[in-house]
């Protein structure tokens, strides 16, 4: 479990919730939506789950740049 630890920062957290709910929204919900709203609905979740990596890919750069990369 320790070799999860290092995953346990504000930016892992905070982008895996970010994607997940996306992929929630995009998945899950948008498919209740009917007529015009539905492609709008799936779009906002895609980017929501694209922002949620993105979260992950700063904190991957940060950290990375302050030289802890293990």
């Amino acid at each position: 479990m320790k070799r999860l630890a290092k995953f346990a920062t504000p930016w892992w957290l905070g982008g895996v919730a970010l994607a997940a709910a996306g992929v929630i929204v995009a998945r899950l919900a948008a498919p209740a939506f009917g007529g015009a709203a539905r492609p709008a609905v799936e779009l906002a979740g895609e980017l929501l789950a694209l922002g949620g990596l993105a979260v992950i890919a700063v904190g991957v750069s940060r950290r990375v740049q302050q030289g802890s990369a293990r």
